[in-house]
């Protein structure tokens, strides 16, 4: 029997890899770690590009649920070797982008490794 709570939406990067995962609990729904590649599928080597791909995955998967920015709840954010300045760049790139009078609680974890070299991973719970 299927579980019609849990879909999974296929990354057009690294199917079955990097893909989201939507998980509804109620009115949550819970995104599962994403990470931004190139069309090509490897790494960006600039970090403010690899947060902006990164969005992007985050963005396609709460569209993919019917939400949006503002329905986020919980955001948890890893970065690879995480210093002053990728801190700087994180947020300055988030903020470009993720533009809402009320931000969702998160946090920020620095990380020894990520999948296939990665240097920022997304995961995030929006209730809608």
């Amino acid at each position: 029997m299927a579980n019609e709570r849990i879909s999974r939406i296929p990354a057009p990067a690294v199917p079955g890899i990097a893909d989201s995962t939507r998980v509804t609990a109620g009115d949550l729904v819970f995104i599962s770690g994403q990470v931004g590649f190139e069309s090509d599928g490897s790494v960006p080597t600039d970090f403010a590009r690899a947060v902006e791909l990164t969005f992007g995955e985050v963005e396609r998967a709460l569209r993919a649920a019917g939400a949006t920015w503002e329905d986020l709840v919980r955001v948890n954010v890893y970065v690879t070797d995480l210093d002053q300045e990728k801190l700087a760049i994180y947020r300055e790139t988030r903020d470009a982008i993720v533009k809402v009078a009320e931000p969702a609680a998160s946090s920020l974890i620095g990380v020894q490794s990520l999948y296939n070299g990665a240097t920022i991973e997304i995961d995030a719970v929006a209730a809608v």
